[in-house]
């Protein structure tokens, strides 16, 4: 139920925002167009498969638990209070890492360290301010889907389950190389390497698998997506403030 708002904010968003019903071209998040191409290769399709998965895999996933089936408005405001406060150190971290000089620092970090690559059929110079916002919590529902959810797991059973690891080193492996992979995929034509983003992406691969692992997956998609909101919000009033 925590989910569910911003599954339907994303999917009725990039229809509204980020669609050019023209020429026929959707920009989406590029981990659900990864999700969805996965799938393809099995012949299974369909536009809103990637957030049904989410739907099947938390509905089992409560199954299995076998967790009470009431709504708890109450907690769902907590889990967002919470998520703000966990996305403070991950802005603190980027505003440290990309420091410069003062008359620049602001620039650097909501231009560097702020929401991540897109997939679309066609490149657009500039997406507009609502656009970026349903990114971003495109970007916390599907990338941590992809990197946390399924990541950490895959690679943990990987670890220790085929290499035959201890469960502490597989754990700690699965969270670096989700990380690792979480850096890569940030980078493009459009958004090259640098020492400082690979840092600043890989230390937020990090943390967002410990908030994964201590506080859940509702949680972490909603502190990625909470952070990513305040970049766009500072690149939006950056631009207003400089045109």
């Amino acid at each position: 139920m925590f989910m569910l708002p911003m599954l339907v904010l994303y999917e009725l968003g990039t229809l509204i925002y980020a669609t050019d019903v023209a020429q026929g071209v959707t920009r989406y998040i590029y981990a659900r167009s990864l999700l969805r191409d996965f799938f393809e290769l099995f012949g299974v399709t369909g536009y809103y498969l990637p957030g049904l998965i989410i739907v099947v895999v938390l509905l089992t996933w409560h199954l299995i638990r076998r967790d009470p089936w009431r709504l708890e408005p109450g907690l769902y405001v907590w889990m967002w209070l919470e998520a703000a406060v966990l996305a403070v150190p991950l802005f603190v971290y980027a505003v440290v890492l990309f420091r410069q000089p003062a008359s620049q620092e602001l620039q650097s970090l909501v231009w560097q360290a702020g929401p991540l690559p897109l997939a679309t059929a066609q490149e657009t110079a500039r997406d507009s301010w609502q656009a970026m916002m349903v990114f971003s919590i495109g970007a916390g529902i599907y990338e941590e889907l992809l990197f946390r959810l399924i990541g950490i797991a895959l690679l943990h059973m990987v670890l220790v389950d085929v290499l035959a690891l201890p469960e502490k080193a597989g754990a700690v492996g699965a969270v670096a190389l989700s990380a690792l992979a979480f850096s890569l995929y940030h980078f493009s034509d459009s958004n090259p390497f640098t020492l400082n983003k690979c840092l600043f992406y890989t230390g937020a691969g990090v943390y967002f698998a410990a908030v994964y692992v201590l506080r859940g997956f509702g949680i972490v998609a909603g502190t990625h997506a909470v952070y990513d909101v305040i970049v766009v919000t500072l690149q939006s009033l950056y631009v207003t403030n400089h045109s």
